[in-house]
């Protein structure tokens, strides 16, 4: 456990006369890159009285010289500026990160309140120190070449139903990680407990080192790493899937009392208190402290995902899991709540691609989820994509009520209703294709489109299986690898789904709770590239949706721009017969198991026969 003190700050010192904050600025002044402006503040710590989490309330509004935009960026509570390496838990920095939207100068003024719940809403009164201040940055343009993020700018709802980079203009398709959940349950993280996580009526013990990814672990981690190269191993696991062509991940920030409830941006009471009460899955009544945060865990946290911009990854913040998402309310809006997003929009936020995941699965009322996606949206400067995860439909144990699934929460979020830009859907397989569509369209006729994924494939015990020339492969289920390739990628893609997260089952021999290594999927994302390389380099997917009526094939998945352009997977091969407008037309085949280049163009007459009886694309295009 961190060595912790009570820092008793003299309340009538705090707000007069107290001397000009000093101010130091980090990073490159380039557009959308992390700008970290450092404030010399009042000297506090993780446990002080008055909390420095929730007593104080640091904005810095940024201006653009030409009047727009303008951003008012939370900051945060940073102990001595480096406690990723010093393991600090006391100190008197306070630290913003701003990532500039465009160049040239933006000038900026800093609010510093202090006052009871001043950091969720409470009025607060000036607090000294950086109050009032003001300064400029000169921002220059990005010198940072793909697949970094910063060479794309920040992908952005733009009120359809793909996410689009906003320096290039590129729709994003989305391929990657949704297992394991517990991802930052790694040794290498401070104030990390190997608590007992639950896996059926087995309880584990589940701390991760990555230990099978430190082969991947290129030389740019170094400048990432902390004390002496820790934090190595998980960016090598990063970098492992971006190698496979992969572009997301996800992980869990909160699972407390979970499946795996060691994870937590907050500190503890006690160590051994925590250990013994996540057993009994009271972790969050005894042993957290609701409204303090762990700085030096935090940073560290920072480090790996500043690391994962550099490799152009997509970050799916899942911020609850089913199990802990009542325990800070599951009908309003509460402080805890509040303090958490916040803590984790000031210091993530300025990160270029990510949504927040208002919870995997979610057991809170409507109106809760309502007002927490309204919250976030207030306070994130940057507006970035905000989804909720529900239970996959006929969830629900024989002769149980069903638990509230799609309809109930979908139907009353969808469109205008709620500030969410999308869903993160769990699905079992056979029901990814038509569910998928079924929300694209009727968030299309809300007016307002979602941004729609299939997050989680069912069913649970299965999900995505081990490959079977993995040397972890024992035959505990088989290899599936056709059936994701089918009824998975291409069904969600197909569809007009914007992306897939892969999803480890807990039967599997490596699986969502203790999978230390992605290589046990190699040739499930090497086809999820090859899906991705499909849209990105071959159809213009923005200006398509899904025609499946235009084959009399009801297996068939039709992709298309009506007169215009037709992608037809054929999950069996055979002869494909097409509704499409009289004239001349050409079609080419491509291999979703193989990829590659398209065929050479023929030209199309009724029926056109596939290269064989396995799954291949057709793309029909006016000749």
């Amino acid at each position: 456990m961190k060595q912790r003190f009570i820092a008793l700050l003299c309340l009538c010192s705090l707000f007069s006369g107290q001397p000009a904050a000093a101010q130091t600025i980090s990073g490159e002044q380039k557009i959308w890159h992390k700008i970290s402006i450092d404030f010399e503040g009042p000297l506090s710590s993780e446990t002080a009285l008055p909390n420095p989490f929730s007593y104080y309330r640091l904005d810095v509004t940024f201006a653009h010289e030409s009047g727009s935009p303008v951003l008012v960026v939370p900051g945060y509570f940073a102990a001595d500026g480096q406690a990723a390496n010093s393991s600090a838990t006391s100190g008197n920095v306070w630290r913003v990160h701003f990532a500039p939207s465009k160049m040239g100068r933006w000038n900026y003024t800093v609010s510093f309140r202090g006052g009871e719940n001043a950091a969720v809403g409470g009025a607060g009164q000036p607090a000294g120190y950086m109050d009032g201040k003001k300064g400029s940055i000169s921002v220059a343009n990005t010198d940072k070449a793909l697949p970094d993020n910063r060479a794309r700018g920040r992908l952005e709802y733009n009120g359809t139903r793909y996410l689009k980079y906003a320096g290039t203009g590129e729709n994003f398709i989305k391929v990657g990680a949704d297992s394991p959940e517990n991802m930052l349950h790694y040794v290498d993280f401070d104030g990390t407990l190997d608590g007992y996580g639950k896996l059926g009526k087995e309880y584990l013990q589940l701390m991760k080192t990555w230990e099978p990814h430190a082969q991947d672990a290129d030389k740019e981690v170094s400048e990432y790493t902390w004390k002496n190269g820790k934090g190595k191993n998980i960016m090598g696991a990063i970098n492992y899937l971006a190698a496979k062509g992969q572009n997301a991940f996800s992980f869990l920030t909160f699972s407390v009392d979970g499946d795996d409830g060691c994870i937590y941006p907050h500190i503890v009471r006690n160590d051994s208190l925590f250990i013994k009460s996540s057993q009994e899955s009271k972790s969050w009544e005894k042993a957290v402290h609701h409204d303090r945060f762990d700085c030096s865990k935090l940073d560290q946290w920072e480090r790996v995902l500043d690391y994962a911009e550099t490799k152009g990854m997509f970050l799916h913040f899942k911020t609850f899991e089913n199990e802990g998402v009542a325990l800070m309310g599951q009908h309003e809006l509460s402080n805890d709540r509040k303090l958490y997003y916040r803590e984790l929009i000031a210091r993530f936020g300025h990160h270029l691609a990510l949504n927040w995941n208002l919870s995997e699965e979610t057991k809170v009322d409507v109106a809760a989820i309502r007002e927490t996606a309204s919250y976030i949206r207030s306070t994130d400067p940057y507006r970035n994509h905000v989804v909720q995860h529900t239970f996959p439909l006929g969830h629900g144990k024989k002769g149980a009520p069903e638990q509230p699934s799609f309809d109930y929460y979908y139907l009353n979020l969808v469109g205008f209703q709620s500030e969410l830009t999308g869903a993160s859907l769990q699905l079992q397989k056979d029901d990814v294709h038509e569910q998928v569509k079924r929300w694209v369209e009727l968030s299309a006729q809300s007016g307002k489109p979602w941004v729609i994924c299939n997050d989680e494939q069912g069913n649970a015990s299965t999900g995505v299986t081990v490959d079977a020339d993995s040397p972890l492969f024992k035959n505990k289920l088989p290899d599936n690898l056709d059936e994701i390739r089918h009824k998975v990628l291409w069904a969600t893609l197909m569809a007009g789904g914007a992306g897939v997260e892969y999803y480890y089952g807990y039967q599997a021999e490596t699986n969502d709770l203790n999978a230390q290594d992605h290589r046990t999927r190699a040739h499930k994302y090497e086809q999820a590239k090859i899906a991705r390389d499909f849209f990105e380099q071959y159809i213009p997917f923005a200006d398509m949706k899904s025609l499946d009526e235009a084959t009399a094939n009801p297996d068939d998945y039709v992709f298309g721009k009506e007169g215009a352009v037709y992608a037809v997977y054929m999950p069996k091969g055979g002869g494909l017969a097409i509704d499409i407008p009289a004239g001349k037309w050409a079609v080419q085949w491509y291999n979703p198991r193989e990829g590659g280049n398209l065929s050479a163009k023929k030209a199309f007459s009724k029926p056109a026969n596939a290269p064989d009886a396995k799954d291949w694309v057709a793309l029909i295009t006016k000749n």
